[in-house]
């Protein structure tokens, strides 16, 4: 994708964090890193993102938490979430989608599918906002 995408990355692992970061600016996105949950709520609201990686495991908020005051509040609802968890959290992967994730992505495989799970989700958004447009009544 050759257009800057924000990313926030809610990631406590600073070696994780980085890793993630450094795949994501490779492919052309702008990431901002928050290493708690409680952070990263408060990036996402004080600078909405369009998109934001978050992992479960989180000190002061954990990825429960942090969905779902995210998914609550009308300025954050709608931006897509993908959650990051390790093989043994499955069930909590089901549970997070039942709360509004819009995608999950084990950490063990994620290289492979990363980028092209973000850039659909990123050309939703673009498909929406065009259409949403184009329907705007003072355009008809």
């Amino acid at each position: 994708m050759s257009e800057q995408t924000d990313i926030l990355l809610i990631e406590d692992s600073p070696s994780q964090a980085l890793w993630f970061k450094l795949l994501l600016q490779r492919a052309h996105y702008r990431v901002r890193i928050a290493s708690d949950g409680a952070e990263g709520w408060r990036q996402a609201c004080i600078d909405p993102p369009r998109l934001i990686l978050l992992d479960i495991d989180l000190p002061s908020l954990d990825g429960f938490q942090v969905l779902l005051r995210l998914k609550q509040d009308r300025a954050t609802a709608t931006i897509p979430i993908i959650m990051l968890t390790h093989r043994e959290h499955v069930s909590n992967v089901l549970r997070a989608l039942e709360m509004g994730a819009a995608d999950y992505l084990f950490k063990d495989d994620v290289s492979a599918q990363l980028c092209s799970t973000i850039d659909q989700f990123l050309q939703v958004q673009v498909e929406s906002s065009l259409k949403a447009e184009c329907n705007r009544p003072d355009l008809n």
